[in-house]
């Protein structure tokens, strides 16, 4: 069984970051026998994230993707990862609540943006996440297993915590 790890967004592409993400998740798919034959990094861009998507898709047993599933405009890995599987989002009820209650335990007024974060692909698995606001999610067509997941932790080159 063979990955590919998709690290998204644009700030993965300069020269201020680095991807720690995919090196956290490739040692934990190794722990699990997987072995992780692609890695690529794709800016915050629709086009470029669905045709990466659906070339990971083709190419590999498991995609993970590692980011882009945050409130902001620029956070796109739900609507590529729809596009390359030819499947609709929709909006799931459960996760919603849980945003609005996430921002009432702060007291704060949940931004209308945040609402996005309960899109969910149709059909998908819905993985928690304890240490952030976006869940994570796996859907499995017939020939590859995508899961979309928020950064599985800081891309700093020191170790840090998971974080959304």
């Amino acid at each position: 069984m063979i990955a590919e790890i998709i690290a998204v967004g644009s700030e993965m592409l300069t020269p201020h970051r680095q991807d720690t993400n995919s090196l956290y998740l490739t040692d934990g798919l190794n722990d699990l026998g997987v072995q992780v034959a692609f890695k690529t990094i794709v800016g915050d861009n629709l086009s470029h994230l669905t045709s990466a998507a659906s070339i990971a898709i083709a190419r590999a047993d498991i995609v993970l993707f590692s980011g882009g599933l945050g409130p902001t405009e620029d956070d796109l890995t739900r609507e590529a990862a729809a596009a390359a599987l030819n499947i609709e989002l929709h909006s799931n009820p459960a996760i919603l609540t849980q945003l609005y209650k996430r921002f009432a335990a702060r007291q704060m007024v949940m931004p209308p943006n945040n609402a996005k974060q309960a899109d969910v692909l149709d059909g998908a698995i819905l993985l928690e996440n304890s240490n952030g606001s976006a869940p994570a999610s796996s859907s499995t067509p017939l020939s590859s297993t995508p899961l979309a997941s928020p950064s599985a932790r800081s891309s700093s080159s020191s170790p840090a915590h998971p974080k959304s």
